[in-house]
């Protein structure tokens, strides 16, 4: 009897567990700066939201906007290629991302960055923002994004023009 009630406490645990895992990936919204992005929210703003998370250097934020199952299938792709399979989970996919964000952006001034432009082509689009270098000089950085469960988020990289 005691290994039966074991047994069902354990098998309690593990639902609970993964329970938990499946409620935490079912984002309904996302508020910060007084922005609140919905699965509605245009490209444009969930760009404003990057920006704002930028200019504060928030990574929890930021992590919450990476195309994260986008961006893990193109590592596993890139990784086939090569013969090899990936060893890398969504948590450090979302971390490499935000730190590529990142250094791209401290070559700009912060609070100079505005959104100008977007263009939407089925489930992806492109967001071209426009920022102040150091020397003065304005430069414009295309921000790519993929439709994932049912939110626009960012894919790794921002280019720069």
């Amino acid at each position: 009897m005691a290994k039966l009630n074991y047994f069902i406490l354990f098998l309690i645990i593990i639902f609970s567990c993964s329970q938990k895992k499946t409620e935490e990936r079912k984002i309904e919204k996302i508020f910060a700066y007084g922005i609140t992005l919905t699965k509605e929210s245009s490209p444009k703003e969930v760009a404003n939201l990057l920006i704002k998370g930028l200019d504060n250097e928030d990574e929890e934020l930021l992590k919450k906007l990476v195309a994260v199952d986008y961006e893990t299938k193109e590592i596993e792709k890139i990784f086939k290629n090569q013969g090899k399979k990936a060893k890398i989970n969504k948590e450090e996919v979302a971390d490499l991302t935000v730190s590529g964000w990142l250094l791209t952006y401290t070559f700009f001034e912060k609070g100079k960055t505005r959104v100008i432009e977007e263009e939407i082509e089925g489930d992806f689009a492109y967001v071209y923002a426009s920022g102040i270098k150091p020397n003065g000089k304005e430069r414009t950085i295309e921000i790519r994004m993929v439709k994932e469960e049912g939110f626009w988020k960012i894919q790794a990289g921002l280019k720069e023009y």
